[in-house]
């Protein structure tokens, strides 16, 4: 049989990273969702439960007849939502965690030699690394974005490479963050058009899924404002589809998670030739 191992270690240009990280996925995805079903995926159902959850027990009891009430409503609202994102980033991690412990083992082993129980004592200490860089990410964003919207995209751009370098570097997270801005700036634009790509796929497959959620939260808005702002009542398959679409949506950072990775491998690439070219 062929041997059609995707080489990590390459330079590549972007259209190459965007086939090539389609192509491993196509050719990995059985264990690597094997492995995201055993360790990742009751995290994932647990997230969407955690969706549903904050969107039964606050935004359905806004009351759009009375400001004041909706005034006083919007801070715990906030709360709830900076707590999903933690929890959010939480779960992520995991799943970067997870899915880049894979890919560890098949830059290091190649393709089909090794065995997914060789990757199992990687995932604690990879989840571990990758919650902490992206806890750093998140907080350095959000700053960012309070000083100016403009600030919250270069930093997220820049340091997308983050959890990457800090997993396969292993060098701490002050070395991550230096290390992903140097490799960025080689190529800032499209490591951004890497990002952007992922984040509208993601946003595309959500937007599929969340049409019949818009069509009938329309439908219930509209009715509780007529009727003098009687509490929503969403059908109950409402929040099962936003819990689904909760999960779908977390699952798929694996494919920007993958064009990170061939870029960072991609960049460190040409970091080692250019490196090579002053010396000689």
């Amino acid at each position: 049989m062929e041997n059609n191992e995707i080489q990590f270690r390459k330079k590549r240009e972007l259209g190459d990273i965007l086939s090539d990280s389609f192509a491993f996925l196509k050719q990995e995805y059985k264990p690597i969702f094997s492995l995201i079903l055993v360790y990742v995926l009751p995290f994932l159902i647990l997230y969407g439960a955690v969706q549903v959850y904050v969107q039964m027990k606050v935004f359905v009891n806004f009351n759009f007849n009375n400001p004041e009430e909706l005034m006083a409503q919007i801070g715990p609202f906030y709360a709830n939502i900076f707590m999903v994102s933690l929890f959010g980033i939480f779960v992520q991690s995991l799943l970067f965690g997870t899915y880049y412990s894979y890919i560890e083992i098949y830059v290091k082993k190649g393709k089909g030699n090794f065995e997914i129980a060789e990757i199992k004592p990687l995932l604690f200490s990879n989840s571990l690394l990758a919650l902490g860089a992206g806890i750093i990410v998140y907080l350095l964003i959000i700053a960012g974005t309070v000083l100016c919207f403009v600030p919250g995209i270069y930093f997220a751009n820049t340091f997308s490479l983050t959890i990457v370098i800090i997993l396969f570097e292993r060098k701490g997270l002050g070395n991550a963050l230096a290390r992903s801005r140097t490799l960025v700036h080689k190529q800032w634009w499209n490591t951004f058009l890497l990002n952007l790509i992922g984040i509208l796929i993601i946003f595309a497959v959500g937007f599929v899924l969340s049409i019949p959620n818009t069509i009938a939260g329309l439908a219930t808005t509209m009715g509780s404002i007529a009727s003098g702002g009687e509490p929503f009542n969403y059908p109950t398959w409402y929040w099962v589809l936003l819990g689904v679409s909760s999960v779908v949506s977390m699952l798929l950072w694996i494919v920007p998670g993958t064009f990170l990775a061939m870029q960072y491998f991609n960049l460190d690439e040409l970091t080692k030739t250019d490196v090579s070219e002053i010396e000689s």
